[in-house]
Order: structure tokens, then C-alpha cells, then sequence
């Protein structure tokens, strides 16, 4: 059996779902899920986990995404991109033909570190436990809280007339569109985007993205990345053959001096994942075990 993460390179204009459907179709995996889901509009890394690599998907560290963003300058629209129609706004073309790079890389520099950012109201966030783009499919616009994110880069690329071009790695939950329209304003201008491409997802830095027309059942291992390897943020413990056996039992095994109530990958002596563990009081508990 298949188990482990599979990143697959989205296409525009198909949802992150029917991306998952066509590739367990393909593959022949009926157990797979998505982490990381993409806007139909948005390309790039989609990660599709399979197999009992799905029971871990909790534990995969929700950490940085490096994104590729187009955006076009002077137009708006409801939800902040071409899903809606866009609105252009004519009266914007001088301040548009008049911006610099010097002007746009010094905003950026603005939006570096700790960026409070308001969720768009055609977002996935909730309300009331509702999606906030039920509401805003409605007219109905709700009160939402400013959310704490954080920007590590942003790295002008070009500025052809109208369409602004950069690159930015940001923290999860950030909304790239909220982003724009939030850069633009302080050149009082409107902005929607135009194009986005995930290109860099953690922990998968060093792993590059696969075309769904290259991956069928029979070339799966090349490439597959281990359950072990989606996990590399979490510091391993490695076990003997008995004390993996006592684990699978839902035994403790003793051990000193770790964190107490952390969680560690449990591994053999043969760098194999038999899942994960937490340690209280110099006991090492299993918590999440890969089937034997």
C-alpha cells in the first residue's frame, strides 16, 4: 500500500476537490486526502496525502507558503479576484503609469514582519460557523476580527503597465488577495488578482511539484515522499524491535530527560515510522501508530 504525500501542481481553473478525484482515479488510491487547499483560480503545489499517512495529517506542521502573485492595478472586484467581475477604474491610469519600483519596493518593506490582516468576506473563515462567502453570497457583510499574520518576503519581480508581479512568503491563513488590495490602498489605488501559483510549500521545500499526466499506479514510488519526511519537523526517537512491540501493545517505555507531554516520531532501528509518541513523566506513550 501507498502511504505518504504526494505534490501535485494544480491547474488553473479546476478545483482543489476534482485535482484529488482525477488523481485517485488515476492512481487507483482510494485513501487520500488534501492538505493545503488551493482557489480554483490559484495553480501550484497542491499536497495530496494517501494511504496511513492520512491518520498523521493532523501533525503536519501548518507552516510557511511561498507564493507567485500577479495582480492587476485599477481594477476591483467583490471577492478579490477574476471570479467576479472586475470593475475598471479609469481615473486610476496616471497614478498607475506614474509608479515607480523605487515606490513599490519601499511599500513592500512596510509589510514586512507582523501584518494585521481582516479575513475578505469570500473566504473559507467563520462565522457563526458558517463560511464567511455564504454571507458575502448573500449581500450580508458580518463584523470579523483582524487576524495576526506575518510576512518573511516579498520580492518585486516586474511592473508591466497595469499588472504588478511579485513573489512573498507569508504565514498560513494569509489571504494573498487581502494582501494586495492592502499594498494598493497606500497608493490609492484598487488591485485584484490576476494569477497565483504556490510554488513553495514547508516542510516540502527541497521536493518539486507533479504533473497529473505523469503519475498513474504503476510509477507511484517516484514520488512519494515518506511519512517520516512530511513529518521531519517533529524530533524523532528512535526504538529497539521490543520496545516498538510494547508500543504497539499500548505499553509506556522509559526514557529521561524529554519534554514532558511532547510529541515525538517513533522510529526502529531500521529508520522506519511506526508513528507517533508523547512522554510524560519519563514514560514514552504511543499516540497515533501506523498499522502493523
Amino acid at each position: 500500500m501507498n502511504n505518504g504525500v504526494y505534490l501535485i501542481d494544480k491547474k488553473k481553473f479546476i478545483t482543489s476537490s476534482k485535482t484529488l478525484a482525477i488523481f485517485k482515479n488515476k492512481t487507483e488510491i482510494k485513501k487520500a486526502g488534501i492538505f493545503g487547499i488551493l482557489d480554483p483560480l490559484a495553480t501550484g503545489i497542491l499536497p495530496i496525502v494517501v494511504g496511513e499517512a492520512t491518520k498523521f495529517i493532523n501533525y503536519i506542521p501548518n507552516n510557511n507558503k511561498t507564493y507567485e502573485v500577479k495582480c492587476k492595478l485599477g481594477v476591483f472586484s467583490q471577492c478579490g479576484d477574476y471570479e467576479t467581475e472586475p470593475v475598471t477604474f479609469e481615473n486610476e491610469t496616471e497614478i498607475i503609469n506614474n509608479l515607480s519600483v523605487e515606490v513599490v519596493e519601499n511599500t513592500f518593506k512596510k509589510f514586512l514582519g507582523k501584518y494585521p490582516q481582516m479575513p475578505p468576506m469570500y473566504s473559507a473563515s467563520k462565522h457563526k460557523g458558517k463560511p464567511l462567502y455564504t454571507y458575502a453570497r448573500k449581500n450580508i457583510t458580518v463584523k470579523r476580527e483582524l487576524k495576526e499574520r506575518y510576512i518573511y518576503d516579498l520580492k518585486f519581480i516586474s511592473l508591466e503597465r497595469d499588472v504588478l508581479t511579485f513573489k512573498v512568503t507569508c504565514s498560513p491563513g494569509t489571504y494573498i488577495r487581502t494582501l494586495i488590495q492592502d499594498i494598493s490602498r497606500l497608493w490609492n489605488l484598487h488591485s485584484c488578482l490576476f494569477e497565483l501559483n504556490r510554488c513553495e510549500v514547508e516542510p516540502f521545500e527541497k521536493y518539486s511539484p507533479i504533473d497529473l499526466n505523469d503519475i498513474n499506479k504503476d510509477n507511484l514510488g517516484k514520488y512519494n515522499i515518506s511519512i517520516s519526511d512530511m513529518l521531519k519537523n517533529i524530533p524523532c526517537i528512535n526504538c529497539n524491535s521490543r520496545e516498538i512491540d510494547k508500543l504497539y501493545n499500548g505499553l509506556g517505555i522509559e526514557r529521561q530527560n524529554l519534554a514532558n507531554m511532547s510529541i515525538y516520531r517513533l522510529m526502529d532501528d531500521e529508520n522506519i515510522f511506526h508513528g507517533i509518541g508523547y512522554f510524560k513523566e519519563n514514560v514514552l506513550y504511543p499516540k497515533r501508530l501506523m498499522k502493523k
